[in-house]
Order: C-alpha cells, then sequence, then structure tokens
C-alpha cells in the first residue's frame, strides 16, 4: 500500500540509466538513489538522468506526446474535432478534475522535481570531478524551475515539494500559492545560472544562456495575470538582453529560412541555433519516442489520428509569405499519392505542417519519430525582449531589431515610428504567428487577460466555449482527480 501511494501522489519512481552520452535512449526502472550512491559522480550522473527521464516517457508522462499540447488548446492556434472528450474540454475552457490529459503534465512535473531535489540535496557530497558536479547541479536546479513552471502556468497554487523523499505524509500537504512558487522558480533559476557553463555538456541539456532565456520568460510572466506585477517587465528585457548579447557563447541564433527550422527530418540532427532548450526523443528506445511529431497531427486521411489542427480564424489571419507556407500543411498527399487540399480533408481544416515529419524520411506514414521536442526557441527570447523592453519604457532600437529580424524573416515589411502600444501589439502578433502550435499561444492569452477576446473572434465552425462567460475561473486547470482523491487538501 505504502508503495502504491508513492507512486501515485505524484508518480514519483525515478527511471535511472547510468549513461551519459544519448543519456535517455534506455528505460531503466530504479528506485531514488540513496545518499551512499550519490557520494559518487556516477551515481549523482544517473539520478540526474531519472530526473530527465521525468520529462519524456511517452504514454505515461512527459512532454514528447500530444497530451502537453492538448492542454494548451484554449490558444487559438490550436483546435480539434467537436465531440472529442477529454481534447475538446480544453479547447471548450471546460476542463473537468478527471481530464485523462491533465495527469500528464503534472506528474511528469513532479516526477522531475523529486529527482531534481534528490541532485540538489546530495551534490555538495559527491566525489569526482568538481567543475562536472556544479553543472550537474545547475542542471537539476533548471529542471525544478521548468517543472514548477509548467505547473504554476495550468494549475496555479501547488505544493511546493523541496525534499527527495515522497512519504505517505504528503498525502495531507497543501498547495503554496502562485507568488511563493514564482519565488522558488526565480531562485532555482539564479542557481542555475551560475552552476551551468556557457555550453551545453550535450544538446538535450541546458547551459547558462537556457537559464537565462527561462527566467526572461518566466518574468514575462509574472508581469501578467495572476501576479501582475508589472515591474517583472524590465527584468524580463533585461534577462533577454543577456542572451542577446552573448548568444554566440551560448550557440544560440536565428537560422536563415523556415525551411532549415521546420524541416523535420529525423535523420538529421535537427538540433540547430534557433533551440536553447529541447527534450531528445528516440524512436529506437521505447517510451522515449515522440509520439507528437507523428500520426498526433496528421489527417486521417494519411493515417493519421485526427486530433488537431488549426482554427479558420487564425490561419485566415495569420500573414502570406514563406512563414506561413513552412507553417501548414494546405495540401497533403496520401500514402497511395492522391493529392489532397486541405478544403477535401474530412474536417476541412488545414493541418500544422510544422507539427508533421519531412515528407522525404521513410517513415513519414507513421505515429512516431526520433525528433527533439523543442521546449524553448531563440526566437521566443528575442521576441520577449521586444515585449517586455516595450512595456518598460518603450521600444528601443535592439526591441526594434528584434521585432524585424522576424519580419524579415517572413518576409513581411518591416515596422518603424509605432506607438508603444501599436509596437507591444504588433510583437504579441508575431509571437502567436511564430510561435502557434509550440505550447506558447495559450499561455500568452492568459497572462495577457485575452481569452475573451480571442473567443470572441473564433469562427461559429470551430468549437465554441461551454459558457460564453468567460472569466478568470478558465485560465487554470483543476488537479487532476486521482490526486484529489489522495490528498482531500489540494
Amino acid at each position: 500500500m505504502k508503495k502504491t501511494l508513492y507512486l501515485a501522489i505524484f508518480s514519483a519512481m525515478m527511471l535511472i540509466n547510468a549513461g551519459c552520452s544519448n543519456f535517455l535512449d534506455e528505460d531503466l526502472r530504479g528506485k531514488v538513489l540513496g545518499e551512499d550512491i550519490l557520494t559518487s559522480q556516477v551515481g549523482l550522473e544517473s539520478a540526474l538522468t531519472g530526473a530527465y527521464r521525468g520529462l519524456a516517457n511517452c504514454w505515461t508522462y512527459g512532454f514528447n506526446n500530444g497530451w502537453a499540447t492538448e492542454m494548451t488548446l484554449g490558444g487559438d492556434d490550436l483546435t480539434c474535432p467537436p465531440g472529442t472528450g477529454n481534447t475538446a474540454e480544453y479547447d471548450r475552457l471546460g476542463v473537468k478534475s478527471t481530464n485523462t490529459s491533465s495527469p500528464t503534465v503534472f506528474w511528469s512535473c513532479y516526477k522531475t522535481i523529486q529527482g531534481a531535489n534528490n541532485i540538489i540535496l546530495n551534490y555538495e557530497k559527491t566525489q569526482g570531478d568538481a567543475a562536472t558536479i556544479k553543472i550537474m547541479a545547475g542542471e537539476a536546479y533548471f529542471l525544478r524551475a521548468f517543472s514548477y513552471f509548467w505547473l504554476a502556468r495550468c494549475y496555479g497554487g501547488v505544493p511546493l515539494i523541496l525534499t527527495a523523499n515522497f512519504t505517505p505524509d504528503m498525502l495531507k500537504i497543501t498547495k503554496s500559492g502562485v507568488s511563493e512558487i514564482y519565488q522558488q522558480i526565480e531562485k532555482d533559476l539564479g542557481q542555475a545560472e551560475v552552476m551551468l557553463s556557457n555550453t551545453k555538456r550535450d544538446d538535450g541539456r541546458p547551459n547558462i544562456g537556457s537559464a537565462k532565456a527561462l527566467l526572461a520568460e518566466v518574468y514575462l510572466h509574472e508581469a501578467g495575470w495572476p501576479l501582475k506585477d508589472q515591474s517583472k517587465y524590465a527584468m524580463a528585457a533585461a534577462k533577454a538582453k543577456e542572451v542577446i548579447d552573448a548568444r554566440a557563447s551560448y550557440g544560440f541564433d536565428l537560422v536563415s529560412t523556415y525551411t532549415q527550422l521546420y524541416e523535420n527530418d529525423e535523420t538529421k540532427s535537427e538540433i540547430n541555433a534557433e533551440l536553447e532548450f529541447v527534450i531528445p526523443c528516440n524512436s529506437n528506445a521505447g517510451n522515449s519516442i515522440n509520439a507528437t511529431y507523428g500520426f498526433w497531427a496528421y489527417p486521417g486521411e494519411l493515417g493519421g489520428w485526427d486530433v488537431v489542427f488549426s482554427e479558420l480564424t487564425f490561419f485566415n489571419e495569420f500573414p502570406a509569405g514563406p512563414r506561413k507556407d513552412a507553417t501548414f500543411a494546405t495540401t497533403v498527399k496520401t500514402q497511395a499519392g492522391k493529392v489532397l487540399t486541405w478544403q477535401e480533408l474530412q474536417y476541412k481544416r488545414p493541418y500544422y505542417k510544422k507539427l508533421m515529419k519531412n515528407e522525404n524520411v521513410a517513415n513519414y506514414y507513421s505515429y512516431y519519430s526520433s525528433l527533439p521536442m523543442p521546449m524553448l526557441r531563440y526566437t521566443q527570447t528575442i521576441l520577449t525582449y521586444a515585449e517586455a523592453k516595450a512595456r518598460s519604457g518603450g521600444p528601443d532600437a535592439l526591441a526594434y531589431e528584434c521585432l524585424n529580424a522576424i519580419r524579415q524573416r517572413a518576409e513581411l515589411p518591416l515596422y518603424s515610428g509605432l506607438s508603444t502600444e501599436e509596437f507591444t501589439n504588433a510583437t504579441v502578433n508575431e509571437r502567436a504567428w511564430e510561435l502557434c502550435g509550440e505550447r506558447v499561444r495559450w499561455f500568452d492569452m492568459v497572462r495577457l487577460e485575452k481569452v475573451a477576446e480571442v473567443f470572441a473572434k473564433r469562427s461559429p465552425l470551430d468549437n465554441q466555449p461551454f459558457d460564453s462567460n468567460i472569466t478568470e475561473a478558465c485560465y487554470l486547470f483543476p488537479i487532476p482527480e486521482h490526486d484529489l482523491q489522495l490528498d482531500p487538501n489540494l
């Protein structure tokens, strides 16, 4: 019974793997490593791998499946077929605690948090290369902050757990306030900044730039709903500028074309300079597959699952050009070689080409891929700078440079001489178009309290909200029913 509770509260048992190269490839299950094991660098590395595996365990929890994206369907970039149960609850702003998609993120984050806590509480006693051990601890602080950032945005107040030993006593734990959660996130990212290095130990790990970029996003969200601490805009701009100024040291930059950005060819590394933090995936390693880039985003005519596609208003208002062409699949080719326009598909919606595999790869018609799961892009950081700077004193030359770099790549007219309001609106729009389908738009709508305004533009042909009176109650999701049953204090 104790073991059942231990697993059920936050799906907390760690997965470990002693490897360093391709560190998420295997799926070995184990227990939380004790302090005696963590005194060795190999043991600490294994525990850290377990923390990372909390983010990537397809079909159980993590972000390498479509469920985390489905939780952002309240945004105007994505919608789903009518009558699709759990998915439609997000799209129609009526999520129940019994929704089976929600635990995927909730358990994933707490699994990662527990693994990170294990590192943070024990790394100072670990014997080995001091510089490497310090970086490993920095990665753990980053992972804990990343996880709590997702929890705070999805659920608001949640249990703030800073211990590695989850015991039955935690069945009585209560929720911490949103402000307290964000304070811990800031503290953790501050630690990550001084402990990580400029270079990543491998592509699936953060560096200093990743920590700064995530902190800029955290500040941006703290400035909006629900905390509405507008002093954070200046802090977001300053932190994003640190990333921009040192981007060469961190290996970050914009790639030149959308063809390159959304190539989605798993026969290549697919780690480009725009990716500040990704979750690596491997189709040959069980639950490490990426089930977002595959049938999840394909129309049924290609054998896909018809889970998500674009809202009509969003697609129609999206500026024409190479970005739109690279973002949406307006035509698709069946396995029989028949070419169909989006109007000829069953649901008569454009699908997201950027979430589909390259049609030239051998397993194009399959449900999974090895493509890395992008979680934070340099594009997002420069747009964060532009918006935050405009909201904290007005746009400067760098803000225009950042915004226009995106416009130039999209082959759209460049901006100049805008009022502060015009500039901020333009930046919010560019974030929507540039980052659509990437789990950003919904959170932007919430922090800016634009949910009702945006829903008013939704096409009558798309899903409508359960209640036309959209309030702040729609902004957060209930804690999963399974956990509510275990701990009534939640």
